[in-house]
């Protein structure tokens, strides 16, 4: 082979050689581009809804707080009202701790609890799990 053979192979492999190291690295800073493109638009996403969570809890919050002056309104107008037309249902409406209602013909709860339709065992019974439980 003479010599410019040698260059002209040497410089083939030597192409070939510096385009893969730009294409690696050109393709690399371009999927880093692509990469950091997406981030900043999550973050604006991200950002728009956060924004619209937060004006949704102000918007609500503030009208929570209309419906409960309305409330209050509402219940000390009616509790005035019910006592000028049915004095023994005087405090019907009368409001507690953060303008809950508590309605007075609510009978109190028990404090034992209210066994219907179940089955009583006995203590003189014993419960195995191969012999079931026989029913009185």
């Amino acid at each position: 082979m003479d010599d410019t053979t040698v260059y002209i192979i040497l410089s083939g492999v030597l192409g070939i050689i510096i385009g893969f190291l730009l294409r690696h690295f050109l393709i690399r800073d371009a999927s880093k581009m692509e990469l950091q493109d997406e981030l900043t638009k999550v973050q604006r996403e991200m950002a728009t809804q956060r924004r619209i969570l937060t004006d949704f809890f102000q918007t609500s919050g503030t009208l929570f707080d209309q419906l409960e002056s309305s409330y209050s309104t509402y219940a000390r107008f009616m509790n005035e009202q019910s006592q000028k037309i049915i004095p023994q249902f005087s405090n019907m409406y009368q409001t507690a701790h953060h303008d809950v209602y508590h309605a007075p013909h609510q009978a109190p709860k028990s404090a034992e609890p209210v066994i219907k339709d179940a089955e009583i065992i006995s203590e003189e019974q014993t419960i195995t799990p191969d012999k079931p439980v026989d029913a009185k």
